[in-house]
């Protein structure tokens, strides 16, 4: 199975996986929201492409991700092997027992392959199972239920022998620690991954198209790589509740984690925004600016011409010389005010962020 060998880094500073979420009392995907996460998300799409290009070859191969997709990816990881036509009888194998790789080979080939007979000639047991093609027609997804040294030992071995073989072998763990050569669904996934789900979950709502954005990229950045906690994000509440919706879905959520959230998330998206509304007011007005010009500013920038103002130089100087319509004026007002609050690593109001957001539609 391939990987991407550079680790992409999330933005969020909240790992899901790190906090002790019950993720028995969040709702789970269903079975639309299963197939978009797995079939229409560019990384997991991929993982999972990755996967069935692993049973084509008739190899082995490892995947870790987290217990709370471990059932999906199999389901999809089934249907996509079935689409390919690929003639192996897809089998799910759970491993629980303690030892070591030859315990693990003896569960296997009592299961799929009661005709095997070890050879002790062979270093490794997996690549007697391949050599013998004991595992011959099938796709074994073995759910790896606690940890095991052997794991990485295990694919190597086996793929030794795959020139031999007519099946294939995927293990599949959630392991705290997994050994560095397995592929991990967080190595294929970005913030953009799941912001593109939340948004997905989010297109039926009575959300604007910039609310839609804002939201989705909020909840991306607060549920990390987690699909099932994005689902449960991904709401109109998130956005006119805030902190108290997601205290609901996760009680010991951190506040000042949420707020820095927020913070970003709305730098992203009003700055843009607030340059529009610059560039329209200085349109809108510029002859009238252009007779109070020019004027040296208060850090000695002398300015010339209207398009060299800043909204602080439109609040004080247009301000002063009364240039503005009242309408225009509390359009300044607001966007110098919020301009300020960013600037100082302050969240906006939900109130004045529906007002600039309406404004960028």
């Amino acid at each position: 199975m391939s990987r991407i060998n550079t680790r992409i880094s999330l933005l969020n500073s909240y790992n899901a996986n790190e906090s002790k979420i019950d993720f028995n009392k969040l709702q789970p995907l269903d079975n639309e929201e299963l197939s978009s996460w797995w079939r229409m998300v560019p990384g997991a799409r991929r993982f999972t492409n990755n996967a069935a290009d692993a049973v084509e070859k008739h190899c082995a191969a490892a995947a870790h991700l987290p217990q709370v997709d471990l059932e999906g990816f199999v389901r999809m990881l089934a249907d996509k092997i079935s689409r390919r036509h690929v003639s192996q009888i897809v089998e799910i194998f759970e491993y629980d027992e303690k030892g070591d790789i030859e315990d693990f080979v003896t569960a296997l080939t009592e299961r799929f392959a009661s005709n095997f007979l070890r050879d002790f000639t062979k270093d490794s047991p997996m690549t007697d199972v391949a050599d013998q093609n004991a595992c011959g027609g099938y796709v074994i997804i073995v759910k790896l239920k606690r940890k095991v040294k052997w794991l990485t030992s295990a694919v190597v071995d086996f793929n030794k022998g795959m020139h031999n073989s007519t099946g294939s072998i995927i293990f599949v763990t959630c392991e705290d620690n997994p050994p560095p050569s397995l592929a991990r669904l967080s190595d294929y996934l970005t913030p953009y991954d799941v912001q593109f789900f939340a948004i997905n979950l989010l297109e039926n709502s009575k959300l604007t198209t910039q609310e839609k954005l804002y939201t989705s990229t909020l909840a991306a950045k607060l549920s990390g790589q987690s699909a099932i906690l994005a689902k449960n994000l991904a709401k109109v509440e998130l956005l006119t509740e805030g902190v108290d919706f997601v205290k609901k879905i996760v009680p010991n959520f951190d506040e000042r984690v949420f707020s820095r959230a927020v913070w970003e998330c709305q730098a992203q998206f009003l700055l843009p925004t607030l340059e529009q509304l610059r560039g329209k007011l200085i349109e809108k007005n510029f002859v009238r600016l252009r007779h109070i010009l020019p004027v040296t500013d208060e850090f000695g920038k002398l300015l010339t011409d209207p398009w060299d103002m800043e909204l602080r130089h439109l609040h004080f100087y247009g301000g002063n010389a009364m240039v503005f319509q009242p309408r225009d004026w509390d359009i300044l007002e607001l966007a110098y005010q919020a301009r300020n609050e960013l600037s100082h690593l302050t969240t906006i109001d939900l109130q004045r962020l529906e007002r600039l957001f309406a404004f960028a539609e």
